[in-house]
């Protein structure tokens, strides 16, 4: 169990960097490391479900800590994120019910196809990886943001993937600058941290021969190592957050989520 926390421990900084650097709130890293790493007694029916339930429950204090450490420095857009975080909640809510019926293999092929088409449209469009100044924003109007607000909500927190994945290039095709949209997924990842962890968590509650190393498809060990490494990488994450200029911002954000689809895969 002790060398289990060290190993969280340390992978946790590297989440806690991820978080506050590019808003992943975790999820992009917990879901392949989980998965791979989870003990043999996590039933295999369940291992996906665990991965996404742990990931999700990490997220809540990433993105308070990410969002705390943002918030400082004047870079979350907060109009912005009282237009798009009720939709974002409402969709989360769907989403962590219907989860439960879909078996864990299948959750694990949606959660490399949706990265591999995010990856790949973007790419291809290149207005992700083009240069934003502060004045090219617009801020989307009511009938976008209840349609991608749900969305996000609901695709999030059925893969435990938390908002980024789809909300920042959302932003980014608004014209918003990447150091903000980054910011500002980290608290519209707390609808989705918060309403997913609860509903995974009274699902797994129903699965009678889940360990006592979890509670519901929450695991503890990973929870606790990866929220004390957290606290030490955010401040970390953000501080080279600022330093980053927009291109070459966005361009990390994309060799990044290459990366987690390769491990997701090879897991």
């Amino acid at each position: 169990m002790t060398v289990s926390l060290i190993m969280f421990g340390l992978i946790g900084i590297l989440i806690g960097i991820l978080s506050s650097m590019f808003g992943f709130g975790g999820g992009f890293v917990v879901v392949p490391v989980l998965y791979a790493f989870l003990p043999d007694t996590i039933p295999h029916e369940y291992l996906m479900h665990t991965a996404i339930g742990s990931s999700l429950a990490v997220m809540i204090i990433n993105s308070f800590n990410s969002t705390y450490n943002h918030s400082r420095k004047g870079n979350i857009k907060w109009s912005v994120f009282k237009k798009l975080a009720g939709f974002i909640a409402a969709g989360s809510l769907i989403g962590g019910i219907v989860a439960i019926f879909i078996d864990s293999e299948v959750l694990r092929y949606l959660f490399i196809a949706l990265l591999s088409y995010i990856l790949i449209s973007n790419l291809v469009k290149k207005t992700f990886t083009s240069d934003r100044e502060d004045d090219d924003f617009e801020l989307p109007g009511k009938k976008a943001a209840t349609v991608f607000g749900t969305g996000i909500g609901f695709i999030s927190t059925l893969l435990g993937i938390g908002g980024s994945v789809m909300t920042i290039p959302f932003l980014r095709k608004q014209g918003m600058r990447m150091l903000n949209a980054v910011a500002l997924a980290t608290p519209l990842g707390l609808p989705i941290a918060i309403v997913g962890a609860i509903s995974y968590l009274v699902s797994g509650l129903q699965v009678d021969h889940m360990p006592a190393s979890t509670i519901g498809f929450i695991y503890l060990p990973a929870l606790v190592g990866f929220t004390v490494g957290g606290f030490i990488g955010v401040p970390f994450g953000r501080k080279w957050a600022q330093k980053l200029p927009d291109g070459i911002f966005s361009k990390a954000y994309l060799a990044i989520l290459a990366v987690v689809i390769i491990m997701m895969i090879v897991a």
